[in-house]
């Protein structure tokens, strides 16, 4: 990663940007796991202005923008308030809820980075572990977790509209200070 690469909180008066970066990640990663129908069904739901405004303005959520010579290359997201599976046996933990990068920014070792930034954050607020969930038909983003030194541990269904999808959770235990 040069020194081009900021990574920074996203403030309220990004939600809408935020929500087209998402939209747009999120079906160059995923947009074929399921029917139009589903995964525009999915989009409205999870990826709008407004719920992305109201995700910024939570306390208990960490949204980060990745912004590369000033474009915005990706996004991820911690989550405190969310319940972890019960594999997940480290307490306290975070969800790793979501990290996404445009295509234009793949392999260029700003993921990498960003999951160190994202681990760090949750050390600073006293997480022991951090947990996500990631598809089973991922085998790119699974292999890119196992790099990153998260484990399976369990099953979930992730669901994409009303189309039920097997994912892994996967965790791992966090350094202690």
């Amino acid at each position: 990663m040069n020194s081009g690469t900021t990574i920074r909180p996203a403030r309220p008066s990004e939600a809408a940007a935020l929500s087209d970066l998402m939209r747009r990640t999120f079906l160059a990663a995923n947009g074929h796991c399921s029917t139009p129908e589903n995964v525009a069904a999915f989009l409205d739901e999870v990826y709008s202005p407004e719920r992305q405004a109201q995700e910024i303005r939570d306390p208990d959520t960490l949204t980060l923008i990745v912004e590369q010579d000033g474009v915005w290359a990706g996004y991820a997201q911690l989550r405190w308030g969310t319940v972890p599976p019960t594999e997940v046996v480290l307490r306290p933990t975070v969800e790793l809820a979501r990290i996404y990068l445009d295509e234009a920014f793949h392999g260029k070792g700003i993921a990498a980075v960003l999951v160190s930034h994202l681990l760090a954050a949750a050390k600073l607020r006293g997480s022991r572990s951090a947990w996500l969930t990631v598809w089973q038909e991922a085998p790119q983003a699974i292999r890119f977790w196992r790099k990153h030194g998260f484990q399976s541990v369990g099953r979930s269904i992730f669901y994409v509209g009303d189309d039920p999808k097997e994912d892994w959770v996967m965790t791992q235990a966090l350094p202690s200070a």
